[in-house]
């Protein structure tokens, strides 16, 4: 692990029952590193804020054997799993079930309450890339001395920063569920509409700026399939509002374009060999960032799962709907925890 100088987690709110279902009445915790050696060379102190739920059980081996780690998408936080659909997660009989599972939701440096460039630094702030999102959670981890995880859910940056983390430490990862992403370079529509919206962010970091319209715009025409992006902007009045209220929703400019550059370095598909998880990838038919024609090959031993489109999917975004794909991975969650 890169970093050290590691201080103790400092809980950031009441230790309370909480509500799955609102984000905020979920305590985040901070842990401090006094130096943490980004990958590109610099040295820099950085926060990690993580949320976790359930308790930690430890085995006979006296190691905790039921955490399980969910890896949020680009532009997200640990709060993406929070909200009106935790219940299939982590309510009674579900995969996730808090009553027998250690969960960690970290916040990806960039992100969150994790350090980022609108804490002060803005551009000058470390050019990070998923090696360093990797090296932070394995942090949060070692504070909370875990050495093994049964199982990581990635979704869409989650799921490139766990194909990282997979094959750079394969002991460490007991099944890796990877959606919304391939272990590829990201390459075409793919790669050229994060440039252009990181590029548009930067040129106008203001928030709900010109910047933040023109990464909207770019986001929905690289990410949204055509017939759904037909009903969403039917009209040039629609397409602004549509424009300006997702500018105004966004995030800081700054944040964002940094999260979208960090994709630069990711290149995993040659060491697919390394891995030694319980490998399930899901995509979706409709994605147009991952079409399933285009799909690399994976090794035989993994498992990949394509959701045929429906009125229930959305492309890219059906990674929000858990009650389309839960269903698919819930088999391995289940086995990866025992149940």
């Amino acid at each position: 692990m890169r970093a050290v100088g590691l201080m103790t987690p400092m809980l950031l709110g009441a230790a309370a029952p909480v509500d799955i279902t609102v984000p905020a009445s979920v305590p985040v915790q901070s842990l401090r590193v006094r130096q943490f050696d980004f990958a590109a060379g610099r040295t820099s102190p950085v926060k990690l804020g993580f949320r976790t739920l359930g308790a930690p059980h430890k085995g006979a081996g006296g190691a905790i054997d039921n955490a399980v780690v969910l890896l949020h998408g680009t532009g997200g936080s640990s709060a993406a799993f929070l909200g009106t659909d935790a219940p299939l997660l982590f309510g009674p009989g579900a995969p996730l079930d808090l009553k027998t599972t250690f969960v960690i939701l970290p916040d990806a440096i960039g992100a969150g309450a994790s350090s980022k460039p609108s804490d002060g630094l803005g551009v000058s702030f470390p050019h990070y890339d998923y090696t360093d999102v990797v090296t932070g959670v394995r942090a949060i981890l070692a504070s909370l001395k875990v050495t093994h995880v049964a199982a990581v859910v990635g979704v869409s940056m989650g799921a490139m920063v766990g194909w990282t983390w997979a094959e750079t430490y394969p002991q460490e990862i007991g099944t890796f569920v990877a959606m919304g992403a391939w272990p590829a370079p990201v390459a075409g529509r793919n790669l050229l509409w994060r440039l252009a919206a990181r590029d548009a962010l930067l040129a106008s970091p203001t928030a709900a700026g010109s910047g933040a319209r023109a990464a909207a715009a770019i986001t929905l025409v690289g990410n949204v399939p055509p017939a759904l992006l037909a009903k969403l902007a039917p009209d040039a009045a629609t397409a602004q509002a549509v424009l300006d209220a997702r500018a105004a929703a966004a995030g800081d400019p700054v944040d964002l374009a940094f999260a979208l550059d960090a994709v630069r370095t990711y290149a995993p598909q040659a060491k697919l060999d390394a891995v030694t998880a319980t490998v399930v990838e899901l995509n979706f038919a409709d994605d147009i960032l991952y079409p399933p024609a285009d799909a690399p090959p994976l090794p035989a031993r993994f498992t990949r799962l394509t959701v045929p489109a429906s009125p229930a999917t959305s492309g890219h975004a059906t990674l929000a709907r858990p009650a389309v794909w839960l269903p698919l991975v819930a088999p391995a969650l289940r086995a990866a925890l025992r149940r």
